[in-house]
């Protein structure tokens, strides 16, 4: 990025510090949830040890090259990533059960 914007930068070092701080990161395609769902998935990945959010894929894919991670190939379409401290499995149902 060619002089970025403040806000892009904070993002970018956002995600970054996200997936540092991770035991591992659920890339999920959120498309066909309404807010509601979106409230309540958040809320029980929250519960099992997860975080949600919603990035601009060109940020997250910045910020993972910044990692050295090869996910380009699936930042594709409307992407959410659950970020995992912890156990994975409960946050793997979690998901599941939105799946």
């Amino acid at each position: 990025m060619e002089n970025p914007r403040p806000e892009k930068v904070a993002v970018v070092d956002e995600v970054r510090a996200k997936l540092e701080a991770s035991d591992a990161a659920v890339l999920t395609e959120y498309r066909g949830l309404n807010v509601a769902a979106t409230a309540d998935l958040r809320r029980a990945l929250r519960e099992a040890g997860g975080e949600y959010k919603v990035y601009k894929n060109t940020l997250v894919r910045i910020a993972a090259r910044d990692l050295g991670l090869e996910i380009d190939d699936l930042l594709t379409g409307p992407t959410a990533i659950a970020f995992v401290t912890g156990d994975a499995v409960n946050v793997a149902k979690a998901l599941s059960d939105f799946a």
